[in-house]
């Protein structure tokens, strides 16, 4: 095993592909144009290019056209927008829900996010919630993100159990080769922004980016809250945040080479499990760094697909947890440091449509964890992970209207053993208007080195039993309808069951403890129609209903809406 790890991390892998290398795009069918108009094709789907209507899955597009008419900022504003999609705010973090799942206590780990193909899941909390200014890309530098409903484990792997949200940066072919920006607002964010783009000869074209950040905070009101003896009414300057984003990409000829290094000081006015004291020296710093490369080249009769990343994760913090009329300061530390590879080949098969295969595989340098209560080191630890896979991918063109994906890969974890994620996708297109498509997978989710190992000591954790990964059974049924005048009507309904769901229950002396101990159901439907009253007043409208329930018997989730309209 320990061979295969070190040939598939020396081999490599990729999901994503080089931007600027992808070539033409496929030519469109009539119909197919009729139904998406001038939408980009997309390759995180099936790792390789398709439009919308071929795509396996239902999709949304935002682009960058999108992102500078309706203002978003950051990523959370972006995915606001999108049909069925909340977002939460806990003054620390922003959380996604999707199909009516966001788990308070939850780290936002049963969706993937990915920067041009390159998952951001870390190797502590396995969190992909970068969402606000955390999130370490200035919007001006985003292409497009494309919002995948429905399993993705089947390519992807962990995580991939809701969705799958891919950030695709801006080529520096097309990039401007001077900008830069100014933004400020009512909370008291303050940002400055500048990127360049320059050709530096010999094929190769380089794009560069920085900004800083600086939050004064806003007066925050105590009233209601448990607070200590003596705290103001209204704390002023609270909630702040610092930091800074850089960005660069490379591209020559076949390689695509990507730093992405950013870092960020949340000042957190309440704290979990917390009193509220106006502190300012309550505060949590992360960030979310990489240095890699894409490489993307014709080999024989199909296209040879390859990444290798160095993967960093940072976050410490300082809350203060009442004791008496004092406060008990206690400091958390995570040091995540991470190989991954993967490696893929998609070709066509004369009479069946095109393969993919492919090989990836991570190797964990540090999964550090420990705390200092009142400078007293707790239960220092560091279980590395290391795990491989293999995935395949099969579309067969039926007919003319009709295609079928399956696609299926197998992992194997040094802590969480092997799994089998397998996806069959059905897709009919029964007029150049109208698309169905059919959508069965089995995702997963393995446990976070947060969750099977942190120990405080029993402060409030106690240490977990061996967790395996939660699984899940999914059902995704979509149509797309393109209407009179330039209208478009999207219909979907979507089943999920999620077994063995990990969650921290109450022990009887009061601390929590991490076991598989949950089961989530959740079943939802929902509607949305877009499209151009006149040519300079674009609309949308969305809808959508839900019953997201979990434990036995089955009651509604926390934090789960029943119907959200836009």
């Amino acid at each position: 095993m320990a061979r295969f790890f070190l040939l598939t991390l020396l081999l490599g892998a990729s999901p994503a592909l080089v931007q600027a290398q992808s070539g033409p795009e496929p030519p469109r069918a009539d119909g197919d144009k009729a139904l998406f108009g001038d939408l980009p094709t997309i390759d995180s789907v099936s790792l390789h290019a398709q439009t919308l209507a071929e795509a396996p899955a239902n999709v949304t597009v935002i682009t960058a056209a999108d992102i500078r008419r309706y203002g978003y900022r950051t990523l959370a504003d972006a995915l606001a927008s999108v049909r069925g999609f909340y977002v939460t705010y806990d003054h620390e973090y922003h959380y996604v829900g999707v199909s009516g799942i966001s788990l308070p206590g939850d780290f936002n780990t049963r969706f993937l996010v990915m920067l041009n193909g390159h998952p951001l899941t870390d190797n502590i909390y396995n969190s992909n919630g970068f969402f606000g200014q955390d999130f370490g890309l200035d919007m001006d530098l985003v292409d497009r993100i494309e919002i995948i409903r429905g399993p993705t484990s089947a390519l992807y792997g962990s995580n991939g159990v809701l969705a799958n949200i891919n950030i695709v940066t801006r080529s520096p072919v097309d990039a401007d080769r001077l900008r830069a920006s100014a933004e400020t607002d009512s909370a008291g964010e303050r940002k400055l922004s500048l990127s360049a783009s320059m050709n530096l000869g010999h094929g190769a074209n380089l794009l560069i980016s920085a900004s800083v950040f600086n939050n004064l905070g806003v007066p925050f009101a105590t009233g209601g809250l448990a607070v200590l003896p003596g705290t103001a009414s209204v704390v002023p300057n609270a909630d702040g945040e610092r930091g800074y984003h850089t960005f660069a990409n490379l591209i020559w000829h076949n390689w695509s080479f990507i730093a992405y290094f950013n870092s960020r000081l949340k000042q957190t006015p309440i704290g979990v499990g917390t009193s509220f004291n106006g502190d300012p020296a309550q505060h949590a710093v992360d960030g979310r760094s990489f240095l890699g490369a894409f490489y993307k080249r014709s080999a024989g009769p199909g296209q040879l697909l390859w990444q290798i990343f160095y993967d960093r994760y940072r976050y410490q913090d300082r809350y203060g947890y009442p004791a008496g009329n004092a406060v008990d300061t206690v400091r958390d530390f995570n040091f995540g440091d991470w190989i991954d590879s993967q490696l893929a080949y998609s070709f066509a098969v004369p009479q069946v449509g095109p393969l993919t295969v492919g090989v990836s595989g991570s190797w964990d340098l540090r999964a550090r964890q420990y705390n200092l209560e009142d400078g007293i080191r707790q239960d220092d630890t560091n279980n590395p992970n290391r795990a491989a896979a293999f995935f395949a991918q099969q579309e067969w063109k039926l007919s003319t209207q009709w295609k079928l994906d399956g696609g299926v890969r197998f992992d194997a974890t040094r802590w969480y053993g092997n799994f089998l994620s397998p996806r069959l996708a059905l897709v009919w297109q029964s007029s150049p208007r109208t698309v169905y498509k059919l959508v069965y997978g089995r995702p997963f989710r393995n446990p976070s080195a947060f969750e099977q190992f942190y120990n405080d000591g029993g402060l409030s954790y106690a240490p977990a039993p061996q967790l395996h990964p939660e699984s899940a059974n999914t059902f995704e049924v979509s149509m797309e309808r393109q209407l009179a005048h330039a209208w478009t009507l999207a219909a979907n309904s979507s089943y999920y069951r999620i077994d063995g769901v990990i969650e921290a229950v109450y022990l009887a002396d009061g601390v929590q403890q991490y076991r598989n101990a949950g089961l989530d159901r959740s079943m939802g439907l929902e509607f949305e129609l877009s499209g151009k009253l006149w040519d300079r007043l674009e609309t949308s409208a969305s809808a959508s209903f839900g019953n997201a329930a979990g434990g036995q018997p089955l009651v509604r989730l926390a934090n789960s809406p029943a119907q959200i309209s836009k």
